[in-house]
Parts: structure tokens; sequence; C-alpha cells
């Protein structure tokens, strides 16, 4: 069987430098492969998504059916960007509807669109279908498009700031395996009241031992502004124990993120509006800021939530089905009344694509980067930038 195209369209030798060419052939071969198990997965929720478009000439985002097959939940702060031109979702096959806004939901930075006349097929959430960490996520678009695939890197966690506890160091791997270094204490801050200092290596929180930085990050995302933690740590190889209350992010502030935000531009373009979501999963998938707003499947076809953001590189955030189907049993904001969250200074690059069935290709150029050295170096310097603001 014929590989689909982006599968032949590989990167050349400039490119991937250390890539073989047998490698090369391999990795065509496991592309088709992929393809065939993940496209019918897809499939299933393609009846169920659309394309929103503004004036008929540029797409905006991904939108995904609900209700009774009338109305779409898309991403609102890409829909603003429309500034009162008319709506269109356009599904597989390019049926097109014309659609207007029903109500905002500005916590998840959703919008309900309602079409006119639509015989779509509403979505089906899974809401008790929660992934756990390393499971694969398949991004589904309109008809038989897969925009997206990647594992679950973090659980579901809150991204709003009164919410994420706060440590206050700026942490990195320790050279043996064992804890985090400590390289950076931010002033006034739990870590600097309790005595914890620059080269201090963090061992454990609550007698749960800590082996990397995502272990240190996962464990944080799990405990709450106010709880004590204990930390075990060692300073010139004596160990030495506090009770450490943490903080709120909001309320202490972030290391400078100069550097992690040039980090997550080099990927490509990142959504606007990717933080401060009461809710989300996170993933190593990559998709474009406007394929964003499309349902996400497990392997298993369930549809677990809504992709709501790329936020860096190798880092995107699904709202979790759970937290939908919450949010559908509320009245919406009314859109004269709606308020689109503060936007992240960047360069935004032209949106205006053609609307077809396609494989996002950065995804296949992510796996099969992965195996490179150099993938390997830039995904160190990731979790290096992102531990600055613990």
């Amino acid at each position: 069987m014929a590989l689909p195209l982006w599968a032949q369209d590989l990167p050349s030798q400039r490119d991937l430098p250390l890539q073989k060419e047998q490698d090369r052939v391999v990795l065509r071969r496991q592309a088709g492969e992929v393809f065939d198990v993940v496209s019918p997965i897809a499939q299933k929720a393609g009846k169920s998504a659309v394309w929103v478009w503004a004036g008929g000439k540029r797409q905006l985002c991904v939108g995904t059916v609900v209700g009774d097959g009338s109305q779409v939940l898309a991403k609102w702060s890409e829909v603003a960007r429309s500034k009162g031109q008319p709506l269109q979702c356009v599904a597989g096959g390019n049926v097109t509807y014309d659609a207007t806004i029903e109500g905002v939901y500005e916590d998840e930075d959703l919008v309900l669109l309602k079409l006119k006349e639509s015989k779509l097929r509403p979505v089906t959430f899974a809401p008790a279908a929660k992934p756990d960490l390393g499971r694969f996520l398949i991004a589904a678009g309109p008809g038989d498009v897969t925009l997206g695939m990647g594992v679950v890197s973090v659980k579901e966690r809150t991204l709003r700031e009164s919410d994420q506890a706060f440590v206050g160091v700026g942490v990195e791997n320790h050279t043996d395996g064992t804890g985090v270094v400590v390289r950076q204490v931010a002033e006034d801050s739990p870590a600097e009241k309790m005595g914890l200092k620059v080269g201090d290596i963090i061992l454990n929180l609550n007698g749960k031992v800590i082996g990397s930085m995502m272990e240190f990050r996962s464990m944080l995302t799990t405990m709450k502004p106010g709880d004590t933690v204990k930390v075990l740590f060692s300073r010139e190889g004596k160990s030495l124990a506090v009770d450490l209350v943490l903080g709120s992010k909001q309320a202490m502030g972030q290391f400078p993120q100069r550097r992690l935000e040039v980090m997550e531009r080099m990927g490509g373009e990142i959504s606007q509006v990717r933080d401060g979501f009461p809710s989300v999963i996170q993933t190593d998938m990559v998709l474009n800021p406007e394929e964003c707003g499309g349902p996400v499947l497990d392997l298993q076809g369930q549809v677990v939530g809504i992709t709501a953001a790329r936020a860096g590189r190798i880092r995107s955030y699904v709202i979790p089905a759970e937290t939908i189907v919450a949010m559908l049993q509320r009245k919406p904001v009314e859109e004269s009344l709606a308020k689109v969250k503060s936007v992240q200074p960047g360069p935004q690059l032209s949106r205006t694509r053609e609307v077809r069935p396609r494989l996002n290709r950065p995804d296949m150029e992510r796996m099969r980067a992965r195996m490179k050295e150099m993938q390997q170096l830039m995904r160190k310097l990731d979790e290096e930038l992102g531990g600055l603001d613990r």
C-alpha cells in the first residue's frame, strides 16, 4: 500500500544530519503503520468535528459538535479574532453551515456556536475515561482528518495561578539521577523562608523520592497553596528536613520566562491564550493554534476531551471530558459581556489555509526526530527551562 503524502515527504539529510538511509527506510514503514492504526480511530469523531472560518476566507480553529447537533464548541479567543465577520462551520466533504455566537464560556476559553439547519452528529463524551500518564491520545478533525497524536505527559491539573502551589525554586536534574538541584531561590518565597539555598539537592517530598524534574513538577501539581509538605534535601553531603508551607503562584509571582518563551516558539506558532484553564491534561502532541478546539480520543475511540491550546514546542493542553460535560450545564455568558483572556505577546503567522484532509506533518516529524540526538538535547533544554518556575 502506498504511504500517505505526509509519510512520503520525509525531512532531508540536511534536516536530520544524524539519520542514516536505512533509518529513513524503517521510519517510512513505521509512519505508514502508525497512520493505519490511528486514522480509523480519529474517523470515529470526524463527523462530530468542523473547521470554523471567518468570512469564508480565514480558518480560525476546529469546532466540536455538541447538543442536538446544531451547536459547536470552538476556541473563543480564536473566534473573537473574526471581529464581526460572518462565521461558517465546514464539515467533512466541505459541507458548510452558517454559524452565529450563542454564548461564551470564558474560563475554558470556549464559545458556543449555533448552526443553521445542521444535520451533524453530536460528539459523545466519555467523562469517566481519564487518561493516565503515558496514554496515547489522538486529535481528530473533520471527516477523515487526523490533526495530531501524542501521549499524556502530565495528569489533569489546574492552570489557574491562584490554584497552583508555589515553592519558589528553579531546579535542574542532578547528574547522578537522585533528586533535583536548586539553581534559583525566589525572594520572599516559601523556599527562602524555610532556608533552602542554591546548591541544595531536594531528595523527596512527603517521603516520595524524586528522580527528576518531571517527577518534582508532577508531585507539586497534586498539591494546593497552603498545604504543608515535608522536604528532605541534601546540603554538602548532609541530609536535612524542613516543613514547607506552599504558597500561591499568583501571589508569589514567577521567575523571568524570556528564555522559556523563546524556546516555546522555536517549534512554530503557539496559541495566544494558553493559560488560566481550570482543568487540563498536558500532552506532547504538536498542533497548530488553528487546529485546537476539536475532539480528542484515546485508543479505545472514547472522546476524552477537547484540545484547548498549543502552549509550547512539545506541550499542548486538552480540556477533560468531565470538565466539558459540567461546563455545558452552565449558562454561557452573552457575547457582548464576554472578555478574551489577556493574550501573550509574540509573532503570529498568517492563518489562511486550505481545507483538506491531512495528518499534521509536525507530529510525524516529532516522532522521527525523537530518536535523534538533537531532539533529545532540545527536550532536555525544555525540561531545564521549565523547572525555573516552581
